[in-house]
């Protein structure tokens, strides 16, 4: 059997790299990556060739003045940003902001990691069986952490969800390979910002902006990726659990956009929700949020976290009490990807089939 992934809102799963300001120049709204190595067999005999390399010891951005020419003679690739409104946004931004994180790719080309699915499916499975424990599993959780040495016991939820451990693990029925190299076209850059929620008053809320735009090189919107997908034993629960999980966040985050006032984000999460309803009437897979930026919501199984047992558990750990004192609901951010300079959509959404050989 093979799967097929495709990319609904754009989707990054990185290879880990990022382009750094002095790897890339920006020219004709494209991210032109420079091919270093023939650069420096072109200069190497050259007067200028010092300059060059002072260029690269010490500046933040290129100077495009005196070395634009190599956008057009010395590219490895040409990326165009996926609106032309960015080009003037790259070039108020700091050069800490301009590090562009890419897409996984090989010696033939790029490609979507089978482990990025894998966990994905992981987390809904998880997220099935703990909603169906409901308050049972709270009550064992506060038990739990009421132990000074809790923390030392994060496994256990876990390997309780059905999912057993190590060698009874029930992610072993099914493999999941690395998806075939797809082209060079299928990707964009584009720009994303962090929306966070402020409070007004006791129930009511305004959208503000953390002030730095990032830039992410990120599949488009209709990619297929396709790969091995091989089972032991009827797998079914994986696409139950991930239809289970995609219809929980799609509700929150539409009442996320509804608070902040994004009605662009708001239309796509209702497109996502229709297209859930026809993937489950079909029996055609499920919806999945793979990758960079989905944030704590897309990461962490439960999801929803406004049960105060939950709330509670999260005060005990340093990283996020700090948050939750505000009051706010939490978390108060999420990565806002843009489509046409317009902020529109969260990264990451694919909808996942498998299909005959």
């Amino acid at each position: 059997m093979r799967y097929r992934a495709t990319i609904l809102t754009p989707t990054l799963v990185g290879d880990g790299q990022a382009l750094s300001p002095i790897d890339y120049m920006v020219w004709k709204d494209h991210v032109n990556v420079l091919d270093q190595g023939r650069i420096f067999a072109m200069m190497a005999k050259r007067p200028v060739f010092e300059g060059y390399l002072t260029q690269l010891r010490k500046a933040e951005k290129f100077d495009f003045q005196n070395w634009g020419g190599l956008a057009q003679s010395a590219a490895l690739r040409r990326i165009p940003f996926e609106s032309p409104a960015y080009s003037p946004v790259w070039d108020r931004a700091r050069a800490e902001d301009l590090f562009i994180p890419t897409f996984l790719k090989g010696p033939t080309g790029h490609y979507l990691a089978g482990s990025a699915i894998r966990g994905a499916l992981r987390t809904a499975v998880v997220h099935k069986h703990w909603m169906e424990r409901g308050e049972k599993l709270f009550e064992a959780w506060k038990q739990q952490f009421q132990n000074e040495r809790g923390y030392r016991y994060a496994a256990q939820p876990e390997e309780s969800a059905s999912m057993g451990s190590r060698g009874r693990d029930r992610m072993r029925m099914v493999a999941i390979g690395d998806s075939k190299t797809v082209p060079g076209e299928s990707f964009r850059i584009y720009l994303t910002r962090t929306a966070k929620l402020v409070k007004q008053s006791e129930s009511s809320y305004r959208l503000d902006w953390k002030p730095a735009p990032t830039f992410a090189e990120m599949a488009v919107p209709g990619t297929l990726f396709e790969g091995a997908w091989k089972e032991r034993g009827n797998v079914q629960f994986l696409a139950a659990s991930a239809n289970y999980w995609a219809a929980n966040q799609i509700r929150l985050q539409k009442q996320y956009a509804q608070r902040t006032g994004l009605p662009v984000l708001n239309q796509i999460l209702g497109e996502l929700e229709k297209r859930l309803e026809i993937i489950q009437g079909g029996n055609r897979g499920c919806l999945l949020q793979i990758g960079w930026g989905g944030g704590f919501t897309a990461k962490a199984a439960l999801g929803d976290t406004s049960h105060p047992s939950y709330r509670d558990i999260l005060r005990r750990m340093p990283f996020y009490s700090s948050a939750l004192a505000t009051g706010l609901p939490f978390p108060k951010t999420r990565r806002i990807v843009y489509l046409e300079n317009t902020p529109a959509a969260l990264p990451g959404w694919i909808h996942l089939e498998c299909l005959a050989s």
